[in-house]
């Protein structure tokens, strides 16, 4: 009788964008340990975030707003269609979360009110800098399909620098890299999940400029904020990483282009934190900058 080889086939993880977002509200409801920090960070992004725009667009304050426009912009197409991948900046941090939550139950709620609370520190320290200057880019004229309505209608588009949406996104590449690693994930499943996030937090960065929400000047200004928030996490050398990594596959802008966009944002990047080196805190080599800007 022969002997039978049987072949065990290792299954791969299931994608961090199959899990469902909705998932995490059950989750928020039935562990009341969250609703603190929940409930602050809805308060923190409704007050220095929405209400801090519209207090401008009405009059209600006077802090003066900047055109941050580069002409490299101009290297970016319009590229309407990536409207979606723009607006899922908040589900993508939220299934990494969800991961943890069906995977790791005893130590989500943990990983969820960390995360949290990591969040909330980059709206509010980034709502230190609009609070002094605020700024916008030139966006197309008139609406490429509905959701472009409710973005305008919901969002006056005064808080560019620094992008919160490509902050958002450094803080789920680094978060959750060194949560997989304290949760023991094999080695295997680290590498799966830590490239589907970083892969789709390129993707994420690199619409802002494609549906000119931002300019290339609030991307550095983002990454460069995100090195201070994350000192000793996020590196310089991660920062430069992901910069060289942007529009690696874009195929609607060409090298020249590419070469000229990266080179400008990391030479921002380096000159905020050269700058830094000589203060105490991160704004001001912002606010230095973005005076120029004015002028």
């Amino acid at each position: 009788m022969k002997n039978r080889k049987y072949e065990y086939k290792q299954e791969m993880p299931k994608p961090i964008e199959k899990y469902s977002s909705l998932k995490i509200y059950l989750f928020v409801l039935v562990h009341p340990k969250t609703w603190k920090y929940v409930f602050r960070f809805i308060r923190t992004v409704i007050k220095d975030f929405f209400w801090l725009q519209f207090q401008r667009k009405m009059g209600l304050i006077k802090t003066p707003i900047i055109y941050v426009d580069s002409p490299l912009d101009e290297f970016v197409p319009f590229r309407a269609e990536k409207i979606d991948i723009y607006l899922d900046f908040i589900n993508f941090w939220i299934r990494p979360l969800v991961l943890l939550t069906t995977l790791r139950k005893r130590s989500a709620v943990k990983h969820l009110t960390n995360f949290l609370i990591l969040l909330n520190k980059c709206y509010k320290d980034a709502a230190n800098f609009y609070r002094f200057r605020m700024s916008t880019t030139n966006r197309p004229k008139g609406f490429a399909n509905r959701k472009f309505i409710w973005i305008k209608l919901l969002d006056p588009h005064y808080l560019c620098v620094p992008s919160l949406h490509v902050s958002v996104m450094v803080l789920t590449i680094t978060y959750f890299k060194r949560a997989f690693m304290e949760e023991n994930f094999t080695e295997e499943e680290q590498n799966f999940y830590n490239t589907e996030i970083y892969n789709g937090a390129i993707k994420i960065a690199e619409t802002v400029l494609y549906i000119k929400q931002h300019s290339v000047n609030c991307i550095a200004a983002a990454l460069y904020m995100m090195n201070c928030i994350l000192e000793g996490e996020f590196s310089i050398q991660n920062a430069v990483d992901f910069i060289n990594n942007m529009f690696i596959k874009a195929d609607d802008i060409s090298e020249d282009e590419k070469k000229l966009i990266n080179e400008h944002i990391n030479m921002l990047f380096e000159q905020l934190i050269l700058e830094s080196c000589a203060e105490y805190d991160w704004v001001t080599p912002l606010r230095r900058w973005i005076i120029k800007y004015e002028f």
